[in-house]
C-alpha cells in the first residue's frame, strides 16, 4: 500500500475498481509497410468503478510472441478490488477504455 501512496505522489495515473472479469485474447495484424503478419497478446479486464456504474476495458499488453491465450495467467481474481495503473484512456462511444501500464496492485477493501 505504501508503494501504491509514493506511485500516486509521483502523478501516476490510477484506476481503483471490482475486477468484473478478464480474458486473453490474441491480436493478429499485417503491418503495411513490411507486408508481415503481426500477432501478440493482450489481457483484456473489465473493471467497474465503486460508486459509479460505469464499466472500464483495460487492456494489458503481456507477449509480443506468446499467441496461445490458453498458456496466458491473468493474475486478478473476480470480486476483488484492484489499483491498475493505466498509461493511457479515453472515451469511445461512451465506453471507457484504458491501456495498463504494470500489473494490479490488490486493495484490501
Amino acid at each position: 500500500m505504501e508503494k501504491l501512496i509514493e506511485a500516486i505522489k509521483q502523478g501516476r495515473i490510477f484506476l481503483v475498481g471490482e475486477c468484473r472479469g478478464a480474458r486473453p485474447e490474441v491480436i493478429r495484424y499485417v503491418d503495411k509497410k513490411t507486408g508481415q503478419a503481426v500477432a501478440f497478446t493482450v489481457i483484456v479486464y473489465l473493471v467497474e468503478r465503486p460508486g459509479v456504474m460505469e464499466s472500464v476495458l483495460i487492456t494489458r499488453q503481456v507477449s509480443n510472441t506468446e499467441t496461445d491465450p490458453n498458456t496466458i495467467k491473468i493474475g486478478v481474481q473476480k470480486g476483488k478490488t484492484y489499483a491498475f495503473e493505466l498509461s493511457g484512456f479515453e472515451r469511445i462511444r461512451g465506453v471507457v477504455k484504458a491501456r495498463m501500464a504494470a500489473e494490479a496492485e490488490p486493495l484490501p477493501l
